[in-house]
């Protein structure tokens, strides 16, 4: 919670120690590694991964009442073992469905997305991602993040949240 809220800016990084570690409605790339892993990171100030595969997640609609993040994060996995898993892929949420959602609920999506086995998640800021950093105290750790015009994409996964 406190990187999320202290740490966590649109456009940055953050290698953590769980699994779990996903800051990407926030437009952060949060990746999680083993311990050994991170001491090896902190000791060489690096970071070394093969350039990962980017699968689009486009969010349509807006979920009706009862239906939480963790159903539409399970709607994600089935989707995934469909086409296959994206194992070490970076997940790019973006869509008209963004914007009908909380921060609590795309948080709530976004750390399942370890369940994928994907490296990590990015989503496409907005006035509500700048609200929840002004709350916070860091207005200025907001910036506008979207897919540039012709941005290409691995595989591209279209979630209806009205189920």
């Amino acid at each position: 919670q406190f990187a999320r809220e202290m740490m966590a800016s649109c456009g940055s990084m953050i290698l953590g120690s769980d699994s779990h570690t996903r800051y990407g409605p926030l437009g952060t790339l949060g990746i999680g590694e083993g311990g050994p892993e991170i001491v090896k990171q902190l000791l060489e100030d690096t970071y070394d991964i093969t350039p990962p595969k980017v699968t689009l997640v486009y969010l349509t609609g807006s979920p009706r009442q009862g239906v939480g993040p963790h159903d539409v994060a399970i709607a994600l996995c089935g989707a995934v073992y469909k086409t296959g898993f994206v194992k070490n892929q970076i997940l790019e949420f973006v869509g008209p469905g963004i914007k009908n959602l909380s921060m609590d609920y795309r948080f709530g999506i976004d750390v399942m997305t370890t369940e994928t086995a994907s490296l990590s998640s990015i989503w496409q800021t907005d006035d509500t991602v700048c609200a929840y950093l002004t709350a916070h105290g860091r207005p200025e750790a907001y910036q506008p993040l979207a897919p540039q015009e012709g941005a290409c994409y691995d595989q591209v996964i279209q979630i209806d949240l009205i189920p």
